[in-house]
């Protein structure tokens, strides 16, 4: 094996610490409504968020007796999502990709989301420098590049100078992660964390990862067990 790829959210930062985030950054921008200081407006809505995300916005002035108006909640949708995160690698991140790096495999991202948001994540943490190439599915040409489209598995592998069957890709969403394996022969390694937001759900035409990881640390193993497809 050549090179890994990893997905972003749940797998090397996490995607709850990025919602918390954002909750600040709005309730900073909502202060004094109804009386509520930020704080409280932040408590309120992470409250809310354990019935779900969706909405959140909308039920959190339903909660306080408030009428956001037609621009407010678009305006907190757009702070949501281009704050500049208070973000961290997961603690197993950095090891992984640096003894990784000093076996000289090929590391790439391919993420799907919001091209901004997900920069900013990886900024936040200074992780862009790590990786050989970053690809948001996003920036390819919108929401029908999303995984488990095989184009920017395709595109990764060109920009890592491996085949596709050279590469493993590292990911948390059973619903789209793993089903690449169906397109193309790719490896899979599955990272389960504790408060991860898909880490219950189902597998995509039952198609499962060829690894499960404890941590991200246990990627270097399997790449020493593996070191090299033939040409």
């Amino acid at each position: 094996m050549k090179a890994v790829v990893f997905d972003i959210d749940d797998t090397l930062i996490s995607e709850r610490e990025f919602v918390l985030s954002g909750y600040h950054a709005v309730s900073k921008r909502l202060a004094g409504t109804e009386g509520l200081s930020a704080e409280k407006l932040y408590e309120r809505l992470v409250t809310l968020s354990k019935d779900g995300y969706a909405n959140i916005y909308d039920r959190l002035f339903e909660s306080i007796g408030a009428d956001p108006g037609p621009e407010l909640i678009p305006e907190l949708v757009r702070i949501y999502g281009r704050h500049f995160p208070a973000v961290h690698f997961y603690g197993d991140a950095v090891p992984a990709i640096t003894r990784l790096k000093g076996m000289n495999i090929r590391l790439g991202i391919i993420s799907d989301g919001d091209p901004v948001r997900q920069h900013n994540k990886l900024k936040a943490c200074g992780g862009e420098e790590y990786f050989d190439r970053i690809i948001i599915t996003d920036e390819l040409g919108g929401k029908e590049y999303h995984k488990p489209d095989p184009r920017s598995f395709i595109k990764m592998a060109e920009a890592l100078e491996c085949t596709p069957e050279e590469m493993i890709y590292i990911g948390d969403n059973p619903e789209k992660d793993f089903y690449i394996m169906n397109e193309l022969p790719v490896k899979t390694a599955r990272i389960i964390r504790e408060n991860g937001i898909y880490k219950d759900r189902g597998y995509l035409g039952g198609i499962k990862e060829t690894w499960r990881l404890r941590e991200l640390t246990d990627i270097v193993k399997i790449m020493e067990e593996n070191p090299g497809v033939p040409a």
